[in-house]
């Protein structure tokens, strides 16, 4: 008996001890909580909450960590944690990642505007780096905007259809523009027909596939010019040469004669 009564007693001290640990009801539906930290795994409390191991969250409803904004961020904006050396930051339907700096948490001017917009990701998968501005002329059907230049080794473009490519320069019904035409629209508009002016490429810039198909095109209607001109020429030689038999052979005529 008198065991049972140790053991009871045990259990209702274990009970009341536990139950001064967190705040809230007893039950297991209503919230309960607690002003100190919390360990997981671990001795460690220099945070709120401390894991040593994974978080999981679990369910089909949806789960989200959610950073509620303090007093002293700006509205709107939250704060997710760094390591001293990056910084991801979610404002509004943009998500930031950029190098750590401290200025970058509360409302104080950027030292540099470009390293906090280092990557960018709007709320429709459009990925900025060295920008977050997206919005632009023709810009809709473009997924990444990069701020200055760009370096790399490879650049593949695809081709959607053969008939995107310049090769039906080739072709026996294509027709050629005249020279002396072309050298008429040279001297009044001052660029190649189809080819974008000075002003046109400042303003809106080039598509460099769309560009480079046109170069391609211009490349090949110039081989063709070419091509052309060599006949001409054959032509000609051939006509000098036949003359000069010709001319010859009435100079021997002439001398038999004689």
């Amino acid at each position: 008996m008198k065991k049972i009564t140790l053991l009871a007693v045990c259990a209702l001290f274990s009970n009341s001890l536990f139950s001064q640990q967190w705040n809230g009801n007893t039950n297991s539906t209503d919230p309960i909580f607690r002003t100190g930290k919390v360990s997981i795994g671990t001795d460690n409390n220099n945070d709120r909450l401390n894991i040593n191991g994974n978080l999981r969250l679990t369910g089909n409803s949806g789960n989200k960590i959610v950073f509620g904004g303090g007093s002293t961020a700006p509205t709107g904006t939250t704060y997710v944690g760094d390591d001293g050396n990056f910084h991801i930051r979610l404002d509004g339907s943009k998500l930031y990642l950029h190098p750590y700096s401290s200025v970058f948490l509360f409302d104080e001017p950027d030292p540099n505007p470009l390293l906090k917009k280092a990557f960018s990701m709007e709320s429709n998968g459009v990925i900025g780096m060295g920008t977050d501005n997206f919005t632009c002329s023709g810009c809709a059907e473009y997924r990444l905007f990069v701020k200055d230049g760009i370096k790399t080794e490879k650049v593949k473009v695809e081709i959607a259809a053969s008939n995107g490519w310049a090769d039906y320069v080739f072709k026996d019904d294509y027709k050629l523009m005249p020279l002396h035409d072309l050298d008429t629209f040279i001297k009044t508009n001052g660029h190649l027909p189809e080819v974008p002016t000075t002003e046109q490429a400042i303003a809106n810039g080039i598509e460099l596939k769309e560009m480079n198909i046109l170069l391609l095109k211009k490349v090949e209607e110039l081989t063709l010019y070419t091509l052309q001109q060599q006949k001409q020429i054959d032509l000609q030689q051939k006509e000098l040469q036949q003359q000069s038999r010709s001319l010859k052979e009435l100079a021997e005529k002439v001398k038999n004669k004689d």
